[in-house]
Parts: C-alpha cells; structure tokens; sequence
C-alpha cells in the first residue's frame, strides 16, 4: 500500500482533483492562477466528472475566491502530515504555483512540491506541474528533484524553463501561466469609486507602481534564529515559524536605493504628466515597501495592499491603469488583458521571460541592482507615452497567443488524465 492507506479512483465516480500551491498568503498572482485554473479544469473536464480542491495556507484569506463547488484544504508552513493527508485523498495532484522548481523565494517552497510529486509517484497517481517555472537546479536539491519528480509531468512557461527541465531528466512541453484568463467586472465600477474617492479627477494619467523587498528572499529555516528572536521577542525578519527572510546592513542600503530610484522616476514623470499616483502591493509582504515608497511619492497618490484588497479588487485597478512600473510578475499579467504598457524593474526570471516574449525588454526592461535606475525607468515612463500604441499592439499579439495556449493545455489536460485512467 506504501506509504499510508490512500484513495484510488473508481469507475463512476468523480475524478478528485487536488491543487498545489502558494494559496492563503494573500498573494495576488498565486490567486489569480488558481482561480483561473479551477475554471479552466472545470470547462475542460465537466463540472460533474470532478471534485476540485484548492490547498490553502488560511482558507479565511481565499474566501470567495472559488466557486462553492471547489474545496479548501487547509495547511501550514511544516506541511509534511497534512500534505500527505491531502494528497492520499485524491487522485490526481497539479502542481500550480508558478515557481515549482526553483531557487528564487524559498528552497521549502520547492520541497513542498517535490513532497508532492514523491508522494503521488510513491502511490502510483498521476501528478502534474501546470504553467510552471523551472530554474537551474544542482546539489542535493537537484537530485531531490530528480528523484522525486521522475513521474510528474510539467507543462512550462519558457523555452528556457523547459531546457532546464531536460537538463533535470524530467519531462514535459511549454504551456503558458493560467492567469491569462482571470476575470473581473470590466466596467471597473469598484476600482473607479475607489480612484475618485482617492482623488483622482477622472482625467489624470493613472501610474500604478507595484513594488517589493528584492533583498530579503530567499527564505531560510534556522533553529539558532528562531531561538535568538524568542528570546529578544524581535521578531522582524521573520517569514513564518523557524523560517526567516535574509538580512544584513547591504541588503537594508541595496532595498532603500531600489525604492529611492523608483520613487524618484515616478515623481519626475507625476510632475511631467499631472498623472496621479497608485501603489500597488500585490502580496501582503510588500506593505512595507509600500508604506516606505508611499513616503517619498511627492504628489497625489493612493496604496492599495492585498492586506485588504483581495484578488479581484487588485486586478480591477491594475486594470484602470493608464501605465505600469512593476517587479511583480502577476501586476504585469493581470493588466495585460488592458494593454497597459509596462516598465520592469525585475528580480524575477518570469518578469524578464515576459518582457521577452512580447519584445518589450530592449526598452523598458531594468533590474533591481541597475545603477543608474532612475534614469532607466524615467527614460522608458516617457518612452512608453510615445510608443504607446506600438506596445499596445505587442500585448494584445501575445495575449491571444497565451490565451490560445491555455485552451491547449485544458485539452491536453483532459487527453493526459483520460490516458492515465484508461
């Protein structure tokens, strides 16, 4: 039986679905994918043939998020029991968070969903990762994902993360990121009432800036730290239970530069343009980037954090933006469906892909650590007021592209699970 006694489907019954990912943490593009996905699953099995459920870190936070039909699987940060549990009740598991292998946030992160993959290839269940990233992965870790992930099959989002997956042994194709689809009320009636109430005239240029903590990733567990803070009760640097961010003097000075320039960028084109101000925190981690940046914005302006804005309320005013600076892969997603032009200040391999992909990286791509970055975002802010058709174009050429791939996924999707079962 293996590891524990575990569910196995029969013949009549609905398929049981379980969704893997960074769900609960009130992070906005990890929300929208999934919402998206359970949709897509949805329409490309039939509502009847399946039981979705969505893993969450605080089901209160996802809430409202998901049809009445989808259900919520709680878990923690030591996610190894529940995990299991989950796992063995289902039959299939996707894998859903957009950084599945990688290095970027938290080597946990990665563990989680190798956990996952080990134990529906130890049960002898089929497992998918579905619009995944796949980065460099050597060491013990890569040799964990090599073991682990031997029968899952990854649907990718770049011709680079696929190149990495082979270089892994593992296999699979290129597929797209599933928040393409993501929804909200178009005529951005909330957002609207919000931006007015705010003190936006209606006539202003909107510039939205999504910012984050380049420097504190990645998290780390440490007993010795966890110790040190329950002693000292200074608990600043902490992510969650033993896990902590990473902190020294550099990386305090590196994070203050990197909001210093943008903040700098967006005055000077506010000052230009008469344009009024939006920041934007797209996870609840980057309220404080959001608080520190709010303060050095010189003229009208507004914050709107997922502390309080939920997934729908954050894309609907992405989506009244008339121009975007972002280090937030998912802000650039979600207005994409607007055509907004958008300036990357990235850390974030799934930014620069992006930026690639839609031939928008020449001109107003940067990096978080670019020394002359003011000067950078300012030149592609004016820029992109010249062009702004041109990338208009851009973005909608691609959009029907990833939307078109999202529909192949869901048929391939169906095919896969067919031949699984068969």
């Amino acid at each position: 039986m293996g590891l524990v006694q575990y569910e196995e489907w029969k013949i009549g019954k609905p398929l049981k679905i379980l969704l893997v990912g960074y769900n609960g943490a009130r992070n906005t593009g990890a929300d929208a994918r999934v919402a998206a996905l359970t949709e897509q699953l949805k329409n490309a099995l039939g509502t009847e043939q399946v039981e979705l459920t969505v893993m969450t870190l605080d089901a209160e936070s996802t809430k409202g998020y998901f049809a009445e039909s989808v259900r919520l699987f709680r878990f923690t940060t030591f996610f190894f029991f529940s995990l299991m549990r989950a796992a063995s009740n289902h039959h299939v598991a996707v894998i859903c968070e957009g950084s599945t292998l990688t290095r970027t946030f938290a080597d946990a992160l990665t563990l989680f969903f190798c956990e996952t993959a080990g134990i529906m290839k130890r049960q002898g269940k089929p497992c998918m990762a579905y619009g995944s990233e796949v980065g460099r992965m050597d060491g013990w870790l890569g040799k964990l994902c090599k073991d682990m992930c031997q029968e899952t099959y990854f649907m990718v989002r770049t011709e680079q993360s696929l190149r990495n997956l082979k270089a892994l042994g593992l296999k699979g194709h290129i597929g797209t990121d599933t928040a393409w689809t993501f929804q909200v009320d178009e005529d951005g009636a909330w957002a609207n009432a919000q931006l007015h109430h705010a003190g936006w005239n209606g006539k202003q240029p909107v510039i939205g800036v999504a910012v984050i903590n380049p420097y504190c990733w990645p998290v780390r567990p440490s007993l010795g730290r966890w110790i040190k803070a329950m002693v000292t009760r200074d608990f600043s640097n902490q992510y969650d239970k033993m896990y902590f961010f990473q902190d020294s003097k550099q990386r305090r000075q590196a994070f203050r530069h990197y909001l210093q320039e943008i903040a700098s960028a967006v005055n000077c084109y506010q000052h230009k343009k008469d344009a009024f101000v939006v920041i934007l925190g797209m996870e609840k981690l980057d309220a404080e980037a959001c608080r520190i940046i709010e303060k050095q914005i010189e003229g009208p302006h507004t914050v709107y954090t997922s502390e309080t804005c939920d997934v729908f309320q954050m894309t609907e005013l992405l989506r009244q933006l008339s121009i975007l600076v972002t280090s937030r892969y998912h802000a650039a997603v979600l207005s994409m469906e607007h055509s907004i032009p958008i300036v990357a200040v990235s850390m974030d391999v799934r930014l620069d892909n992006l930026m690639e992909e839609t031939k928008l990286h020449k001109k107003f791509l940067h990096h978080v650590d670019d020394k002359q970055l003011k000067e950078r975002v300012t030149a592609s802010l004016l820029q992109a007021e010249i062009h702004r058709e041109e990338i208009a174009a851009a973005i909608r050429h691609n959009l029907a592209i990833y939307k078109k791939k999202v529909e192949e996924m869901g048929k391939f999707f169906t095919t896969w699970t067919k031949e699984c079962f068969s």
